[in-house]
């Protein structure tokens, strides 16, 4: 069988996949695999509550569960940091799947949701940022962004753009391997339809045993209305500054935001040029979801 390799490197203003080389594994590490604001601190929460058994585990899932492939923080520290950590690991990661180190032995969640979702999520995210310079050069800004959201050519080395065409290619270094053992593809919309049901399939995946009040427990933990009421401990890089406010990075978590939002025609350019992206199959489950869709 087919399995992944890390070939490719990925630089930008935020990201830079070299800092894996001296990156040092554990067998049972888990990687969460997404593109930006398709559930990423929604699956570290999920990761904490998962990995400690407990609601009241009093953890920063940003600071436990780091994102080693951005240069927010110095690296050798970073590192002396994730080594020491006691507890079983999850790291963070919005790379393709050939940038990352791959384990036959680790778990890799990777997330993705709608991308006219990602689209205004972005857009709140962007505008929740206090250095508005990064802000607009990842999520881009003013008249024309959802056209720019559509439009350029994903390029290894000014990585980091939010953009369809960056969805596409990351999705494009999963897809091939996700009936590995190791790797398990959700999809936002079903976490929002059945929060329970994939806390424990990913209970399930990553080994963890629940029962049926813990997993009671932690879907009310995880659900949208308690993190945003604990913004301060879900928020990443909370208290840092990052934010203007870290209850906005809780914007609104809904699935069909776009609905009311998209002209018809920009729906139609929508489809054009995710057609142009992806194959029919793994479009219509970056659109929907659904284990029937994988």
């Amino acid at each position: 069988m087919m399995t992944p390799g890390q070939g490719q490197r990925y630089s930008g203003p935020i990201t830079d996949t070299s800092r894996w080389d001296t990156f040092r594994h554990r067998s049972d590490d888990i990687f969460i695999c997404t593109p930006a604001k398709c559930g990423t601190t929604w699956t570290q929460a999920i990761c904490t509550l998962l990995v400690f058994g407990k609601v009241d585990h009093g953890q920063q899932p940003s600071v436990i569960s780091p994102w080693v492939d951005s240069n927010f923080d110095p690296l050798e520290p970073m590192l002396e940091r994730i080594d020491g950590l006691p507890h079983r690991r999850f790291l963070k990661t919005h790379s393709p799947f050939d940038g990352i180190p791959y384990h036959a032995t680790c778990s890799y969640l990777v997330i993705f949701r709608d991308p006219r979702d990602v689209f205004f999520s972005g857009q709140n995210h962007k505008d929740n940022m206090s250095d508005q310079g990064l802000a607009k050069s990842v999520f881009g800004d003013g008249d024309g962004a959802f056209d720019k959201f559509l439009s350029g050519t994903p390029n290894p080395d000014a990585w980091d753009q939010q953009t369809l065409p960056t969805m596409a290619y990351l999705l494009d270094s999963y897809w091939p391997y996700r009936h590995l053992p190791n790797v398990h593809l959700h999809h936002y919309s079903d976490m929002k339809a059945d929060l329970r049901g994939e806390i424990e399939k990913i209970s399930s995946e990553i080994g963890v045993a629940t029962d049926s009040g813990q997993l009671d427990a932690f879907t009310e933990a995880a659900s949208f209305s308690s993190m945003k009421a604990n913004a301060e401990q879900y928020a990443p890089n909370s208290g840092t500054g990052m934010w203007k406010a870290e209850t906005n990075f809780f914007a609104n978590g809904t699935s069909g935001q776009w609905k009311n939002r998209l002209s018809a025609a920009q729906q139609e350019k929508f489809h054009a040029r995710l057609n142009e992206l992806l194959d029919e199959e793994s479009a219509r489950w970056l659109l929907e979801g659904g284990q029937k869709n994988l």
